[in-house]
């Protein structure tokens, strides 16, 4: 969708996201079958939604579609499970948003959104490149200078 790469299986690679579900079902996992369900939805928001709602299309769309879900999922199981509505059930709630949608990516993606992402990987790889270079020079003047010592 933005052109990222996703490894692993995505509802586009139908066969193996399948066998995960199925699996999810079979063994009883139902965390990870919540997961994927998440997935999905999120999937087909960005895919089919981001026609109509654009945002849903970018990186900060679907960070916030995952941290929504992420959210919403884990208050009601709180509450499905009896715990009352509370500022410290929210609060947990959101750590486990967050966690679930991978905290740091999720919190980049949303703050700075792609093409900033991009910008700062390309300034780290010329940095990168930039400190190798200055490596390499300063070995080959330390050999040069031994060398000259010998």
């Amino acid at each position: 969708m933005d052109g990222t790469q996703v490894l692993g299986p995505t509802p586009e690679r139908i066969e193996e996201f399948a066998q995960l579900v199925l699996d999810a079902v079979q063994n009883k996992n139902y965390a990870l079958l919540v997961s994927l369900v998440v997935v999905l939805a999120v999937y087909v928001l960005r895919k089919f939604g981001g026609n109509y709602i654009p945002f849903f299309r970018t990186d900060r769309g679907g960070a916030v579609l995952v941290l929504a879900f992420s959210l919403a999922g884990a208050v009601a199981n709180a509450l499905a499970a009896g715990a009352p509505l509370s500022g410290g059930l929210l609060l947990t709630a959101l750590q486990v948003g967050l966690t679930a949608a991978g905290g740091f990516t999720l919190i980049k993606r949303i703050l700075f959104g792609g093409a900033d992402i991009a910008e700062a990987e390309k300034a780290g790889e010329v940095a990168a490149g930039r400190i190798t270079d200055k490596a390499a020079a300063i070995r080959v003047l330390e050999a040069l200078n031994r060398k000259d010592n010998l």
